[in-house]
């Protein structure tokens, strides 16, 4: 980042977060000068000033077409806000729910960024789920909350143009989705400031964040297209990776695996279009960015007419005129002539931001923002033009407090410009210690490469590494950011714990570049493999089930099994202590050590039942103390797939005991084909069913006949590709006498007519989304309601997140409908359970979603799961 010792503006322009943000080089991937792609991008970033910025209510939402034209097909800069981090949704990759699904889906959003050229940024709201209900968004996201987040975002990020996903009607399907066009509306007035509209954040300005206008608001067409239709043509290719537009953004739209967005990359001309919402160029646009200087000189558009704008727009406009020379002499056979000339639009950029700097002009300060993000792009070009390569690494991944590890940084001058390296340091941004080897002298082989080491120690109290916006407890559906740093508002993650400043000189333009300090190591299978720095404890304790469930006259005790996992190379020992409320009896302190290096063990205690059990949920901890007299008291796990950056985040050694009434049906075998983000054979296995999960590749030979019914999880035609095979079994096993329960399905199951009779899914589909909505029993007396639990209003009561979802909207006469709810203002739904008999068996589709009631211990869900289960009993064997 080019750094500036301009008093307040200097701080301005110099902050990374003010500035937007660049995309980096990954940090996880090999290092790279970036090559001709990035000397390529800087010149097409310094001829021009195109700004977008995109608002919608998850991840995934984003247009990614529109992203990649503006970054990729028209050199300018995209960003995406997304208000919340889409905990509220489902999962197709693993287990993760709730916060660590969020983090999920942060990392595929970043995936995707990095494929575009893109930047992210995330409102503080926590998703709670879908919602009919723009009302119920804005109650339980407070509209000004949302409308703060977005104004800094756009008064960081600077767009002229405002993209609004959805609309801000009904059309939109989703009260989150109907709130973020709302906002985007919003944002347009309140961003700026004039002398009719005061500035109304002046903390934000206080702090650097200045006013700014966006010049046009629109909306990406896909509901009842109408006048002011622009189109986005997609068919330019980018000549670097060979793809076209279309392509990459199909590429990026797919890093959203866990949602199930896998795309083809299409080739061909095609188009998309935007409707123009508000804004200057109006209704007959033929472009988003009518009526708006995209030239490198409109960056002073918002000064003042007078002297400065005109000494400012006529520089702007040479520069951008050099840059376009030079950039049609790029050759990548000879890239280290194109260092000299970036250098000389450094100096020229440089010399914009000195007349900027003792100007009292109301708008030099955001002008100056602009102009020094342009410096620091020009810099990327000229690091990849002159072939200098940096890296940071570390000996270790997980850094113990006050336990010393050594870093390495390094600098290869590969080309022929002439480089020094006038210094080099470890940073933290989280207070760990750093000291260069004094006997190192900065060089090995030659002067061209480079190489430092450093002693690093986190100090005694660090805390694990994990984002700060999870530091506190939710306020509601929010996140407390008031432990987040200014400067990281609205920033995906934190900055890392460690990084390296290099400060060189190139053909004698000073700079400073900046690296993360990462762990890497080889992998005689994968080859590199580079893993982030992260704090963590020396011992980690987690407890597993974090939620006891404990049928009231079960007297059977319950073993809670501890993991304890070392992080240190030394040895380990001391107790482990369960604390439970007073009116339960207290296993003893269970002595362990751990003596291999990075190991782990796992104890099992046994927790006795209340004399007198009533239904009601208890807290209990796990503490362990070391010899030392230390305690611990949580683990960090790390959400961790191959196409994201590892997400580490606190879990708290806590548990529940859940005590309720519930009874068993008669079952011997009750065999379960898993689903999508399915945890519930674990807690049926725990109540007590004879639960047998069919792994994927025992299914072409499970022998059905051998269970009294068989469970089908959520989305289990999605994710399991056998299946769709043993379809037929599954319904003969159910026609000679069988139960076979099917959770809920997306549009797959209906289109493959995996189901025996008709059963149809509408578009959009129906669903529950209120939680605590009113449900009828349509057949009071049937047996799902009271056989082997009679069920009542309490066990509808506690459901977590939605009723339900993708509800069978239409079916054959054979089905009996029992369920009838409804959300507010909407109309009545019956299709949420549906029960056929099907030859000498029965045949259950349900939407109900046990997949979250389950783990969350909703009573009520886990006594109709076992009448459901019970109702293999009303059938002939």
């Amino acid at each position: 980042m080019y750094r500036l010792g301009w008093g307040f503006l200097a701080f301005l322009i110099s902050a990374p977060s003010l500035l937007g943000g660049l995309p980096k080089v990954d940090p996880l991937l090999p290092p790279s000068t970036g090559g001709i792609e990035a000397v390529d991008r800087a010149f097409r970033q310094l001829t021009t000033h195109r700004r977008v910025l995109i608002i919608g209510a998850h991840p995934d939402d984003e247009d990614n077409r529109l992203l990649t034209l503006v970054s990729k097909g028209l050199g300018g800069e995209a960003a995406y806000l997304s208000l919340s981090r889409g905990e509220g949704g489902q999962n197709l990759l693993g287990a993760e729910l709730g916060v660590a699904l969020g983090l999920l889906r942060t990392g595929e959003l970043l995936a995707a960024r990095r494929l575009e050229g893109s930047r992210q940024y995330f409102a503080r709201a926590f998703d709670f789920g879908y919602t009919h209900s723009l009302e119920e968004t804005f109650r339980r996201w407070p509209r000004e909350v949302l409308q703060e987040d977005a104004v800094r975002v756009v008064r960081r990020f600077k767009p002229q143009v405002i993209v609004a996903v959805f609309p801000a009607d009904d059309r939109a399907g989703h009260g989150q989705h109907q709130a973020s066009a709302v906002i985007a509306a919003d944002v347009m007035e309140m961003a700026g400031s004039s002398d009719q509209s005061p500035d109304r954040y002046p903390k934000m300005t206080e702090r650097g964040l200045l006013p700014w206008q966006p010049k046009a608001l629109y909306r990406v067409m896909r509901w009842n297209p109408k006048a002011g239709a622009v189109d986005l043509h997609l068919e330019a290719v980018d000549p670097m990776s060979g793809k076209s537009v279309l392509q990459l953004a199909g590429a990026s739209r797919s890093m959203h695996r866990s949602q199930d967005m896998g795309q083809v990359q299409e080739l061909g001309p095609k188009s998309a279009k935007l409707t123009w919402v508000a804004g200057e160029s109006g209704e007959d646009a033929a472009d988003i960015f009518d009526g708006i200087d995209t030239s490198l000189a409109g960056i002073a558009a918002v000064l003042q007419t007078g002297a400065l704008r005109t000494e400012v727009e006529g520089r702007l406009r040479r520069i951008e005129s050099q840059a376009r020379q030079s950039h049609g002499r790029l050759s990548p056979l000879h890239l280290e002539r194109s260092a000299s000339e970036l250098v000389d639009i450094a100096r020229a950029l440089k010399a914009v931001l000195d007349l900027l700097t003792p100007s009292f002009a109301p708008a030099a300060p955001v002008v100056a923002q602009l102009v020094a993000e342009k410096v620091e792009a020009t810099e990327r070009g000229l690091v990849a033009a002159a072939g200098v390569f940096i890296e940071a690494t570390a000996d270790r991944e997980g850094v113990i407090p006050v336990v010393e590890f050594q870093a390495e940084a390094s600098v290869w001058a590969s080309g022929r410009s002439e480089v020094e390296v006038a210094g080099v340091r470890a940073v933290s941004s989280v207070g760990w210690r750093s000291e260069a080897n004094p006997r190192d002298a900065g060089l090995e082989e030659s002067d061209a490469y480079q190489t430092w080491t450093f002693a690093v120690s986190a100090p005694t109290g660090s805390r694990p590494t994990t984002p700060s916006f999870l530091s506190l407890p939710r306020d509601g559906d929010l996140y407390d950011w008031s432990e987040v740093s200014f400067q990281q508002l609205g920033e995906p993650l934190d900055r890392p714990p460690l990084e390296v400043e290099f400060k060189i000189e190139i053909e004698s333009w000073p700079m400073t570049l900046t690296r993360e300090v990462v762990y890497r190591y080889g992998d005689q299978s994968r080859g590199e493999v580079r893993r982030p720095l992260r704090a963590v404890p020396a011992l980690e304790v987690s407890v597993e089930p974090d939620l006891i469930l404990w049928p009231i006259r079960d007297t059977k005790g319950r073993e809670l099994e501890i993991v304890l996992k070392s992080n240190q190379r030394d040895s380990i020992g001391g107790t482990v202590h369960v604390e439970l409320p007073a009116e339960w009896v207290p296993p003893q302190p269970l002595a362990f050590r751990i003596e291999e290096r990075f190991g782990s063990i796992n104890r099992k205690i046994l927790l006795r039942a209340l004399e007198e059990p009533q239904a009601s949920t208890y807290e209990g901890s796990v503490v362990v103390v070391t010899e030392d007299g230390k305690r611990f008291t949580y683990s960090v796990p790390v959400v961790d797939y191959d196409h994201i950056r590892p997400a580490p985040r606190v879990e708290e050694a806590t548990f529940q005991i859940r005590s309720f009434e519930f009874a068993l049906p008669q079952l011997r075998r009750v065999g379960y084909i898993r689903g999508a983000a399915d945890r519930s054979p674990e807690v049926l296995l725990r109540v007590g069913f004879p639960v047998e999960v069919i792994a994927p590749e025992d299914l072409t030979k499970a022998d059905f006949s051998q269970f009294d019914a068989m469970i089908v999880g959520p989305r289990a035609y999605e994710v399991n590709q056998g299946l769709a095979g043993v379809n037929a079994r599954l319904l003969e096993f159910a026609r000679g006498g069988g139960l076979l329960l099917v959770q809920y399905q997306q549009y797959q199951f209906v289109e493959g007519g995996f189901a025996p009779f008709q059963l149809e899914i509408s578009r959009p589909h129906d669903r529950i989304t209120d939680e605590a909505s009113k449900v009828r029993l349509l057949d009071p007396q049937h047996p799902v309601f009271t056989t082997p639990n009679r069920l009542n209003d309490r066990d509808w009561e506690n459901w977590v997140q939605e009723r339900g979802l993708y509800f069978a909207h239409r079916w054959a006469n054979d089905y009996v409908p029992l369920l009838a709810m409804r959300d507010p203002a909407k109309s009545e739904q019956r299709g949420g359970l549906l029960v056929a008999p099907l030859g000498e068996g029965l045949y259950i589709y349900t939407g109900l979603s046990f997949f979250r009631q389950l783990p969350a211990g909703v009573p009520g869900a886990l006594r109709l799961m076992s009448n459901l289960l019970g109702l293999a009993d009303t059938v002939d064997k």
